[in-house]
């Protein structure tokens, strides 16, 4: 499972420590003290503080009891989203973020960061800045598809009928149950809070494949917050 540090927006690496699974986004004593950037040197956590809320908010979310609450905000999400012009911004949102990335590593380089470690996270932004160029050409290509009412109506059945094996799935196989609920977490640490969007998988879910050359079904995003202990 993938996590992002909301400091840096960078993928938290896992660890292990006392053989257990931690996520943790470390910094350069050097750079963290920059003031452009006010990043802890370590932001840690453990994974068994996410995953039971995470599992209990899945429970909760695509629960049969709570399917007409859940369907209505997968409705409303659409109504008020354009998914072509939520796709663009959310690219030129991203290339904005890279560009402010990049000129606080800069800073850090000229502040005495290791150069070669500044490089690195320069690079990684510029890529990152590069596919999210691409996401912007494609989102203003497409020709977004909306759900109907039974399409989600039927994703949200499947989906909740998952969930049991999701509870009762051990920690270490419950990536591929993870992935198609479409989970993309955030660690807010300053907060103590995992911000938790569900994008759910449908690819050829409806007799046909909703994703062609200038088509695209769009999937509402549902969203959370999981308090961590």
């Amino acid at each position: 499972m993938d996590l992002v540090c909301a400091i840096c927006q960078r993928k938290m690496q896992g660890t292990f420590n006392n053989g257990k699974p931690h996520y943790r986004c470390r910094y350069n004593a050097e750079y963290a003290k920059n003031a452009a950037l006010d990043h802890p040197l370590t932001v840690y956590v453990r994974e068994e503080a996410i995953l039971p809320e995470l599992d209990k908010w899945i429970a909760k979310t695509f629960a049969p009891g709570q399917l007409t609450a859940t369907l209505q905000a997968m409705q409303q999400a659409q109504s008020a989203e354009s998914p072509t012009t939520t796709a663009a911004a959310a690219a030129r949102r991203t290339m904005a973020e890279c560009d402010r990335r990049i000129v606080q590593y800069r800073a850090a380089l000229v502040a005495g960061t290791d150069p070669k470690l500044a490089t690195e996270w320069i690079n990684q932004a510029q890529s990152e800045k590069a596919s999210a160029r691409q996401d912007l050409l494609t989102a203003t290509a497409i020709q977004p598809e909306i759900l109907t009412e039974d399409q989600i109506k039927h994703m949200v059945s499947g989906l909740g009928s998952m969930t049991d094996r999701l509870l009762a799935t051990a920690s270490e196989h419950k990536r591929p149950l993870y992935e198609s609920f479409g989970l993309a977490l955030t660690l807010d640490m300053q907060k103590r809070v995992v911000i938790v969007e569900s994008q759910p998988a449908h690819a050829c879910a409806y007799g046909k494949c909703p994703r062609t050359d200038t088509h695209h079904t769009y999937t509402p995003v549902l969203r959370g917050e999981l308090l961590l202990p």
